[in-house]
């Protein structure tokens, strides 16, 4: 694609929840939020605003060809 742009339709940009991450690494919910937190695991922040007293918080995804690099990344074979 031009200007290295990538078309919203290629299964490589598709966004995966903190849950279907879970469920591809076989970990806990709470170790995939603290990797994002971290910097472990590379996501996307979406602002999500909050309403009257409510604390502002960010919806957490990942891109799945970025799962798929941490998984390559510490692979080992041994």
């Amino acid at each position: 694609m031009a200007n290295g742009q990538r078309n919203a339709d290629d299964p490589s940009m598709q966004l995966l929840t903190p849950a279907e991450v879970k469920k591809m690494l076989k970990c806990s919910l709470p170790w995939v939020y603290k990797a994002a937190c971290t910097g472990v695991l590379p996501c996307v922040r979406i602002p999500c605003p909050g309403v009257g007293e409510k604390r502002k918080k960010d919806m957490v995804r990942f891109k799945q060809e970025d799962i798929f690099g941490f998984i390559e990344k510490h692979y080992q074979n041994r």
